[in-house]
């Protein structure tokens, strides 16, 4: 009897999200790789998407993980003749270890992210307002030079060392792990109800295996209704409601941008792994 050759093993399917600079905005050129149905790759192309606020926000917003940690930071203690705003080209006093002739940013407090079920902090956001440069230092106190600045800088305003810039040019879409669950945490400019482009804040990180360029599902839960008949309360069935794309994390949660939204999204909804195919879901 003729042996007969063993099957091929199938291809995981893989896509890609190739972004590119398209005037105001990026192209998303999405190429999936052979599945069941298709023998050939097959290009897909999804509305441009704005580069540069995106792009803005990575690199201007940044998470520090232990908010206890902070007194360990150097900030700003006085400006020029006592002053307590500043602006660019003027002098700032800061307290901390910093070295002579670097180039170091300004960062003020923002958000306080908290685990909503078990009060666990997941993260304080610090927000870029500009970046200065050490002329003189005498002991733990140095003397900056302001080189920019988006707001006024003022007492106790952080500073750290920049952060290299992460580059979005080029990102792979891919599934997360199947079992991920978390919420929709914030939005950064503090608004609640949320629409497509908006960057978001996510309760998942590393930790939870999530990383850059997952796709995740936000689902919103059914609403509740009384049974015409019986009186009792009765919930519906919960729908799909739009994507997320990951786009920077951290140990115990991550910033996403809203690709698609069916609906208002709302802080308190359900992330998940896409219960359809990833080349579905982003069609």
């Amino acid at each position: 009897m003729e042996e007969q050759p063993a099957p091929r093993a199938q291809r995981t399917p893989v896509r890609r999200v190739s972004v590119r600079n398209m005037g105001r905005g990026i192209g998303l050129a999405l190429l999936l790789a052979a599945t069941p149905c298709l023998a050939q790759p097959l290009p897909v192309t999804l509305e441009p998407l704005p580069l540069a606020p995106l792009q803005a926000f990575v690199h201007d917003h940044r998470i520090v993980d232990d908010p206890d940690s902070l007194a360990g930071l150097a900030y700003v203690v006085a400006g020029d003749d006592r002053r307590i705003i500043s602006g660019a080209g003027d002098r700032v006093y800061v307290r901390g270890e910093l070295q002579y002739g670097e180039r170091y940013g300004l960062y003020r407090v923002g958000e306080r992210y908290v685990d909503a079920g078990s009060d666990e902090v997941l993260g304080l956001e610090l927000i870029a307002i500009g970046q200065a440069r050490v002329e003189q230092s005498e002991g733990d106190i140095a003397a900056l030079r302001i080189l920019s600045a988006t707001q006024e800088v003022r007492n106790e305003d952080i500073v750290l060392p920049l952060e290299a810039r992460e580059s979005l040019d080029e990102l792979v879409t891919r599934m997360p792990p199947p079992q991920l669950s978390g919420t929709l945490l914030g939005v950064p400019d503090g608004v609640r109800f949320i629409g497509s482009l908006q960057v978001v804040a996510l309760d998942r990180g590393r930790r939870d295996g999530l990383e850059m360029g997952h796709v995740l599902e936000v689902a919103q839960q059914g609403e509740q209704v009384v049974d015409p008949r019986s009186g009792e309360w009765l919930k519906l069935p919960g729908n799909a409601a739009g994507l997320v794309l990951v786009v920077k994390t951290y140990p115990k949660m991550s910033y996403g941008l809203v690709m698609q939204a069916t609906r208002s999204l709302a802080v308190g909804d359900t992330v998940q792994a896409p219960r359809e195919p990833l080349g579905v879901a982003l069609q």
